[in-house]
C-alpha cells in the first residue's frame, strides 16, 4: 500500500510569537533592519569619521532619528570628543563614559520586565570599546539582544580584534573605514568569504574608501550578502556563485 501520498513534506515557516521589534516608525530598507534587530560592527582608525557616523544615524531623520523609544550610549570618549557633544546633548540621561556592566543589565533587566507585545525599543551604542573582558555582558548580549528588544546594537573599533568572535560571528552588518594593511587583512579574513574572497573584499574597500571619511557597508544579514559604498543604494558587490 502506497502511503506517500497522505503526507505533506513542505518545510512551513515557524509562526513567530511576535512581530519583531517595536521601532517607533520605518526606516529605510538599505540600513540595518532595526525593525528585526540588527548587530552593527564599525571598524576603522582614529579621526577617521566614527563619531560623526554615529551622529547622522541617531539624530539625522533620513536614518535612524526618532526610530527607538530609548537610545543608550556607553563610551570612553564620550566627554572628550566634541562631535559626540550632539549626542550627549540628545540623550544626556542615558549617557555613560564608563563601560559599567550593572548599568548594562539594569537595562537589560527593565527592558525583559515589559510583555514581548509592549516591550520599548532600543538601541544600545558602544563606542571605542577597550579593556573589557571577552567573557563581559557587552559582548555576551550580540547572541541574544533581540529578546531584550535591542533594535540597533553597535560596536565600534579601532582595532578589529578588540572584540571577541562571538560579536564578529554575530553581526547582520558592517562598516569599514580607513584600516592599515594589517588590519584590513585581517577583516578580510573575518567576512573575505562572503564577497569573493579576501582580495577582493580588500579590492572593494579600496573602491568605496579612497580616503578618509568613507565607509565600505556590509550587510552581512542579505542574501547573497552585499557590499556598499557608504549608504549608496547602488550594489558595490555581491557574490553571485
Amino acid at each position: 500500500m502506497d502511503t506517500n501520498q497522505s503526507y505533506d513534506l513542505t518545510i512551513l515557516p515557524v509562526k513567530k510569537d511576535n512581530h519583531g521589534i517595536n521601532v517607533r516608525r520605518p526606516t529605510h530598507n538599505i540600513l540595518p533592519k532595526v525593525d528585526q534587530g540588527a548587530n552593527l560592527v564599525i571598524v576603522s582608525s582614529v579621526r577617521s569619521g566614527k563619531s560623526n557616523l554615529l551622529v547622522n544615524l541617531m539624530l539625522n531623520s533620513n536614518f535612524l532619528k526618532d526610530a527607538f523609544d530609548d537610545v543608550y550610549i556607553f563610551s570612553s570618549t564620550i566627554h572628550q570628543d566634541q562631535t559626540s557633544r550632539k549626542l550627549r546633548d540628545a540623550f544626556p540621561a542615558t549617557c555613560y563614559d564608563h563601560f559599567d556592566e550593572n548599568k548594562l543589565l539594569k537595562i537589560l533587566d527593565h527592558q525583559k520586565s515589559f510583555e514581548d507585545e509592549d516591550r520599548p525599543s532600543i538601541a544600545i551604542i558602544l563606542d571605542d570599546l577597550q579593556n573589557i573582558k571577552a567573557k563581559s555582558p557587552f559582548y555576551s548580549l550580540a547572541t541574544n539582544f533581540r529578546h531584550y528588544g535591542v533594535g540597533l546594537l553597535v560596536y565600534t573599533v579601532q582595532n578589529f580584534k578588540m572584540i571577541p568572535p562571538i560579536v564578529r560571528n554575530n553581526a547582520t552588518n558592517l562598516l569599514v573605514g580607513t584600516l592599515n594593511a594589517q588590519q584590513m587583512k585581517q577583516v578580510a579574513q573575518e567576512y573575505g568569504d562572503a564577497f569573493g574572497g579576501d582580495d577582493n573584499f580588500i579590492r572593494q574597500h579600496r573602491i568605496a574608501v579612497p580616503e578618509r571619511f568613507n565607509f565600505l557597508y556590509a550587510r552581512l544579514d542579505e542574501y547573497p550578502a552585499k557590499l556598499h559604498r557608504n549608504f549608496e543604494e547602488k550594489v558595490l558587490y555581491e557574490d553571485k556563485d
